[in-house]
């Protein structure tokens, strides 16, 4: 089956809508391949990052509140990327001592993930770090200080995926990217 020509979407112009701590809000005028005007708002974002916390068979977590969800979520640390972060390893090294106050010896590229490709040009980077040494946190923000964490087994946190106890969508690609490679190579 062949795929019919898409064409391609022309911009024509955009404004900005709102601006907000981090975020920026914007409307995209376009033309569509096959002539029809098209309007769309997108968020723009200045990426994130996650890290798999690995420490022997165990997986480190935050659990912290979400203001979104007014609950809390159980997620990989995370955190967006910094104006003077010169690479998204050292943006995750960063989050890694914030949230857990951890350090690691080994670092993994697991991968990059569109979390809302159809709305958001937010590209979060993943990352599996390894050989841990704990020290003092550092946590940034209110979220952060009243996080707890919260270490599983491996194969706990996998499971958990299909259970609905780990719905949030960075912390189930992360744990998916990691075992798939640990098992493939």
């Amino acid at each position: 089956m062949t795929s019919p020509d898409r064409g391609d979407f022309r911009l024509l112009g955009w404004r900005r809508l709102a601006r907000g701590v981090f975020l920026r809000f914007h409307r995209q005028h376009l033309i569509g391949g096959d002539g029809t005007p098209v309007t769309r708002d997108v968020v723009r974002h200045p990426g994130g990052v996650g890290i798999l916390a690995i420490e022997g068979d165990r997986v480190w977590f935050v659990t912290q509140r979400r203001a979104p969800f007014g609950s809390e979520v159980m997620e990989i640390p995370a955190g967006r990327l910094d104006p003077g972060d010169r690479t998204p390893e050292e943006a995750a090294r960063r989050e890694l001592l914030e949230e857990l106050g951890a350090t690691a010896s080994e670092w993994t590229a697991l991968g990059e993930m569109l979390p809302s490709p159809g709305y958001s040009d937010e590209v979060i980077h993943l990352f599996a770090a390894q050989g841990l040494s704990f020290g003092d946190r550092r946590p940034d923000g209110s979220e952060e200080r009243q996080a707890a964490l919260v270490p599983l087994p491996a194969a706990e946190a996998l499971l958990r995926i299909g259970t609905g106890d780990l719905t949030d969508a960075k912390t189930q690609l992360a744990l998916l990217l990691w075992d798939r490679k640990r098992r493939v190579g």
